[in-house]
């Protein structure tokens, strides 16, 4: 699964945006000469000048790292571009591969899922919070392996159960399903890892 910075173009700003060129910048026509008063921008800044400076913000953020359709909204938005501006950058970053809440649903499924070990309600979770597209985030969440989700409580579960050394098995079953909750995972597979996780007493 690549980074996002593989699918980013080495430009400064993407290539409808020229220095001194209103003619290919989205909702130009509507601009031509207007003065935008935004953001950081100066009381003098052009309608180019301004998308010139939009865009290289969003894609620096793009470089760091991959952002949802929702997140890249809320920029635009942020700064000044009203919601038909909006929409045609939102087009135009999503035709030259710079966003795909798709692709971004299972990078963040792997990532929380096999580096972080969280369960698949907390990776949905997040997925929400990124305002990833509700039906990338679904298909996501499926294609995440039941037999994968089940190993990785497991090693979370007997990680944190060596924390509980010296405790009753009640309060450490107790105390083990309480993490292993919050970090996402279902009822069927808690019970499995604590089981698995916890020596059973005078074994």
């Amino acid at each position: 699964m690549g980074n996002a910075s593989e699918h980013l173009a080495p430009v400064s700003y993407l290539p409808w945006v020229k220095p001194g060129a209103e003619g290919n910048v989205p909702g130009r026509s509507r601009r031509r000469g207007r003065l935008a008063v935004i953001g950081d921008g100066s009381a003098d800044e052009t309608g180019s000048e301004r998308d010139e400076r939009i865009d290289r913000l969003v894609v620096s953020r793009l470089r760091r790292s991959a952002l949802s359709i929702a997140e890249v909204r809320s920029v635009l938005t942020e700064h000044g571009l009203d919601e038909t501006e909006v929409d045609e950058w939102i087009e135009r970053y999503e035709r030259l591969g710079y966003l795909d809440d798709a692709r971004l649903a299972e990078q963040l499924v792997h990532v929380n899922g096999s580096r972080r070990g969280r369960g698949s309600g907390a990776i949905l979770q997040e997925l929400v919070r990124r305002g990833v597209d509700d039906s990338a985030a679904r298909a996501a969440i499926e294609e995440l392996d039941p037999a994968v989700e089940r190993s990785n409580a497991l090693d979370v579960a007997e990680r944190r159960a060596r924390q509980l050394v010296g405790l009753d098995r009640l309060t450490a079953e107790r105390r083990l399903s309480a993490f292993l909750q919050r970090r996402g995972y279902p009822g069927d597979v808690v019970r499995e890892a604590v089981a698995a996780a916890l020596p059973i007493e005078g074994s």
